[in-house]
């Protein structure tokens, strides 16, 4: 049995108009080759579709039992196509972004909503993770690519330098630097720091000799979570330095957060993608949009 598009589509346009010589019209056909048509489905499936007249053609039992079954068959393929064209168009399409748990709950999310204002289809899903996760998820093809902290890659991997995110000291309103309108690095190494994973405080602590060896990262802890960070400041279990994009955090946890200066010291933040496999359309929507939306971005306090 072969049945083609085109002959379901000739059947729905006779069904709909009850006549042939509409149909042939709507189909830009003679009506002899779309009587063909419709005699060759006829054939194929073995059944009589119409009952013919000198000046109409109407649906036989069967053809009424067929008729909604053609139409589903046609709506679908529609709808395929249109779905695949969307892709293809960057409108629709399924987006995983690997992110670090700080951007993630901050810069990301402001984006992405600004994103999907203009491309509402798109399915965009943020997998926070830490950052040797985001690596990882973004080697196995988890994510379609990531944003994390700028560092050294395997092969496979590239990286796009998205923003510098410069290093604050993050305390109580009643902390004595709380009224300071920037504090040293030196006297904040004095302080009982809170820290993140060997990761961060071990790029930290680089960053810090490149300047000085006097300048030396003792952390009284080390959290994997900024969020961790925040609340043992609230608390009174010590103070913190993170990078500038945890000011939006911090009204919540009623802490301040001041620049440290002599050095200043900033984050550079990073797309990462694996390079031996290409971006989808959505993927790479996405991706064109954050590189350059990034250059405009203001951090919210």
């Amino acid at each position: 049995m072969k049945v083609t598009l085109k002959q379901l589509k000739a059947f729905a346009l006779v069904a709909e108009n009850n006549s042939f010589v509409e149909a042939a019209n709507r189909m830009h056909l003679t009506s002899a080759a779309l009587s063909s048509l419709i005699k060759q489905l006829e054939e194929s499936l073995n059944i009589r579709l119409f009952d013919r007249t000198t000046r109409k053609s109407q649906l036989t039992a069967a053809g009424k039992d067929f008729y909604p079954l053609a139409i589903k068959v046609l709506e679908d393929l529609k709808h395929a196509v249109e779905s695949i064209r969307d892709v293809g168009l960057k409108k629709s399409g399924v987006v995983r972004v690997a992110c670090t748990p700080l951007y993630s709950s901050t810069t990301l999310p402001r984006l992405i909503a600004k994103y999907k204002s203009t491309h509402p289809s798109a399915n965009i899903y943020i997998l926070d993770s830490l950052n040797e996760q985001v690596l990882k998820r973004v080697t196995s093809g988890e994510a379609d690519f990531g944003i994390a902290p700028e560092r050294q890659l395997g092969t496979d991997l590239k990286q796009i330098s998205l923003l510098k995110d410069q290093i604050y000291f993050i305390c109580k309103k009643n902390h004595a630097f709380a009224r300071l309108k920037h504090v040293s690095w030196k006297k904040v190494l004095e302080e009982p720091i809170i820290s993140l994973t060997d990761d961060f405080t071990r790029q930290l602590q680089l960053d810090l000799s490149h300047h000085s060896s006097d300048l030396v990262l003792r952390p009284i802890q080390k959290v994997s979570l900024i969020t961790t960070a925040l609340g043992m400041v609230n608390w009174g279990l010590g103070v913190t330095v993170q990078p500038q994009s945890v000011l939006p955090l911090l009204k919540s946890f009623q802490l301040i957060a001041l620049p440290i200066k002599d050095p200043i010291i900033s984050r550079r933040l990073s797309l990462i993608w694996d390079n031996s496999r290409e971006l989808s359309p959505a993927a790479k929507s996405l991706y064109e949009f954050l590189i350059l939306e990034i250059k405009n971005f203001k951090y919210l306090n």
